[in-house]
């Protein structure tokens, strides 16, 4: 398991996030989404969103603690991502195709071919002159 740092995020990181969170969040929540669906804008998001841009622009270390549980959930919806979604994917679409190409007798690499005394495939390109490539 990725272990997050304890170090405190420098001062270019902090403002970074606060101009982030303080353009992307309002747009996205207060404008975009309530436009897809036909409501008016809310309120909230620009009341998270204006502070922190302001934050951000004047006293980023005060949004050390906000990045801090923004980083924490983020590791943990990567985690999410990286094993439970991807063992789903991996149990209902992977393991069927794998099942499939067992039953049909469907071998990509040909691994399973009797009676041979070696592998070996002779290649059936022919030679390059690579004087004369073109």
């Amino acid at each position: 398991m990725i272990h997050l740092s304890a170090s405190p995020a420098s001062k270019k990181q902090l403002r970074e996030f606060g101009i982030l969170l303080g353009i992307v969040f309002p747009l996205v929540f207060g404008w975009l989404i309530p436009s897809l669906k036909g409501h008016h804008a809310p309120i909230w998001p620009f009341v998270i969103g204006i502070p922190s841009l302001m934050l951000a622009l004047i006293a980023p270390r005060l949004l050390q603690w906000p990045y801090q549980g923004w980083m924490k959930l983020g590791h943990i919806l990567g985690w999410i991502n990286g094993h439970l979604i991807l063992g789903v994917v991996f149990l209902f679409v992977l393991q069927p195709i794998a099942y499939v190409m067992r039953l049909t007798g469907y071998d990509p690499l040909k691994r399973k071919r009797k009676g041979l005394e070696s592998y070996r495939e002779t290649s059936k390109h022919k030679t390059v002159d690579l004087t004369r490539i073109f």
